[in-house]
């Protein structure tokens, strides 16, 4: 707030008016004069010690294929925004989110490390490691083991079908969603000698029944028996670092904890679980189900909260391979799949759906992952998440602007990390990795405003004139071209926001086309000389909206629209960019 006198009471009054009106209007939306939040206070000390929470897994299906979807019926349809962004259309940090690759630089290293930091790998070099537990049985048996330097993991090992392919999943797909901005855990591909585990005195096991019985050498064996191995003996696993905290069991992609006075926000409602399903849909993360999320009660700074975690990617990179049908439907069915099943009904099954291809068959240990006929919109998990069933344009573009920053070589560095001992492999599951992240620019790039890294620039310091630059994602990865691409800027002031102040119209420039720089204020007008010299920096009169359409064809009507709220503070503080909006209804002036 400047030092300037206060206004007159009349003038108080209407300013109080206007507000009111403004709030009353459908048409304007107005943004405080304030920085953007981004970091959200959900970290407040918990009173008491939340309860656990068990998810069944027979039960949570039954749940999303019968009742989640009966109970809606009943219910107001919701095609709402998300609750939890901030002014510039960001996701604030929370015990949900932290903001990584989509706001900061990170090397190709730091993203292949991940969770992990800088602390020491799982070494079989410094020394014995201790089997604490063991489960020999079920589709994932595996250790929990302690390492010299105190850490506790959870050994898990591929299997004889598709050897090589859920540990490479585990790693690839706790780096990336680390990289996206999800809480993860440490994840690495170990290999070791049999010999290398000791088995603590007194250690227990389950039976498949659940029934606990001390373990023994032959549990260890039969664990041992489903690894891969390589020519000198080594057995290949994945190694999941325990998360510190006390355990609480998953969290539910609806509703919120209510032993959590910090989850106030549906978690069908937060962004962060809505788009999720563009990184599931990227490593066909068909088990993205909530028994594959970690809630853990935090201590830190003698302050107890919960964190919330994405875990179990072992289903992802091409579960399956069988000569029948049923693998080739992972990622563009449900497992009960209605929509489907009516579809099939209505044309006598004569559709024609992406697995009925009998040459789709790549790489074994990948199953059918790939990229021919991927289509991110329509990617299908084993059923319906609540949360991914709720996301909008806008959660989607977010995301896809998010994965724009993972490069060519974040992937390759993560890729090294599952430790492939063919080089094929590698290089396959690179291609398919970029193939499809590739695929959602093309869909969403082309459907969407590509326009991101909006800021307020001066080409030197002291300069007084001011330039808006944003970046175009849809030129820079190829989806749309510079020489067809066009913006046109219209910039609004007034008591209302009914004042045009200048427009202008441009395309790329040539020398540098993902980057665009326009020089405010638009036209002969600025809102600072509205509003006068004895104005507050908050006084309505300072306000302007500029409307930015998007043409990446030479066609009539454009693509997409983005709106940019502003303070203009004058010539020396310059404008101020509060609040960034992506109207789905595209609104373009009579005179456009």
């Amino acid at each position: 707030m400047s030092k300037l006198r206060r206004p007159s009471a009349s003038r108080t009054w209407l300013g109080l008016s206007l507000l009111f009106s403004l709030a009353c209007s459908r048409e304007v939306r107005r943004f405080p004069l304030a920085p953007p939040l981004w970091s959200d206070a959900d970290e407040r000390p918990l009173a008491e010690q939340p309860g656990d929470y068990y998810s069944g897994i027979r039960a949570d299906a039954v749940d999303k294929f019968l009742l989640y979807p009966l109970s809606n019926i009943a219910r107001i349809p919701r095609d709402g925004e998300a609750l939890n962004v901030n002014a510039l259309d960001e996701v604030p940090n929370s015990s949900w989110f932290q903001n990584r690759v989509g706001v900061f630089d990170y090397t190709p290293a730091q993203i292949a490390r991940a969770e992990c930091g800088d602390t020491p790998e799982l070494d079989p070099a410094n020394g014995k490691w201790l089997v604490v537990n063991a489960k020999p049985d079920g589709a994932n048996p595996g250790f929990f083991i302690e390492a010299p330097d105190g850490h506790r993991y959870l050994l898990k090992f591929d299997g004889k079908s598709q050897p090589l392919r859920a540990s490479t999943a585990d790693v690839v797909g706790s780096k990336l969603y680390w990289a996206l901005g999800y809480h993860s855990v440490c994840n690495e591909v170990v290999y070791f000698q049999p010999d290398n585990l000791v088995m603590e005195k007194g250690a227990i096991t389950k039976t498949a029944l659940g029934e606990k019985r001390p373990m023994t050498q032959d549990d260890i064996a039969t664990v041992l028996a489903q690894g891969f191995r390589l020519e000198d003996g080594r057995v290949r696993a994945s190694a999941s670092r325990f998360v510190p905290g006390k355990p609480l069991g998953p969290f539910k992609y609806e509703d919120t904890r209510a032993d959590d006075p910090n989850d106030v926000v549906p978690h069908e409602d937060r962004r962060e679980l809505r788009a999720a399903h563009l990184p599931a849909a990227w490593i066909n993360h068909i088990d993205a189900r909530e028994q594959n999320t970690f809630d853990v009660v935090i201590e830190e700074r003698k302050r107890k909260f919960i964190r919330h975690y994405k875990i179990d990617w072992g289903d992802s990179l091409g579960i399956g391979f069988n000569p029948d049908r049923l693998a080739r439907r992972f990622g563009y069915s449900y497992a009960i799949d209605f929509e489907q099943m009516g579809q099939d009904l209505v044309s006598f099954g004569l559709l024609k759906r992406p697995w009925h291809d009998p040459h789709r068959s790549k790489v074994k240990i990948f199953g059918y992952y790939g990229v021919d006929g991927f289509v991110p919109s329509e990617w299908r998990g084993v059923y319906s998440i609540p949360a991914f069933s709720r996301r909008t344009p806008n959660d989607v573009s977010w995301m896809t602007r998010i994965m724009s920053r993972i490069t060519d070589e974040h992937i390759r560095a993560i890729v090294a990390r599952a430790k492939l001992p063919d080089e094929r492999q590698s290089l396959y599951l690179e291609r398919v990795l970029i193939g499809r992240r590739d695929k959602f620019f093309e869909e969403y790039f082309s459907k969407y405003v590509p326009l991101s890294g909006f800021r307020m620039a001066r080409r030197t310091p002291g300069e007084t004139k001011q330039s808006l630059c944003f970046e175009d994602l849809g030129i820079q990865h190829g989806v749309s071209k510079a020489f067809e691409t066009y913006y046109q800027l219209r910039f609004r002031g007034g008591l209302e926001l009914e004042r045009e102040l200048g427009w202008v119209q441009f395309m790329p420039d040539a020398k540098h086309p993902t980057w665009a720089c326009v020089v405010l204020p638009l036209g002969d007008v600025r809102p600072a000389q509205l509003a006068g010299d004895r104005a507050y920096d908050d006084d309505p009169l300072r306000y302007g909206v500029m409307d930015l359409w998007v043409h990446q064809k030479p066609t009539v009507l454009p693509m997409g629209q983005v709106r940019l709220h502003f303070y203009d503070l004058g010539e020396s503080r310059g404008y101020r960019l509060v609040g960034i909006e992506r109207p789905r209804e595209i609104r373009v002036p009579m005179d456009y």
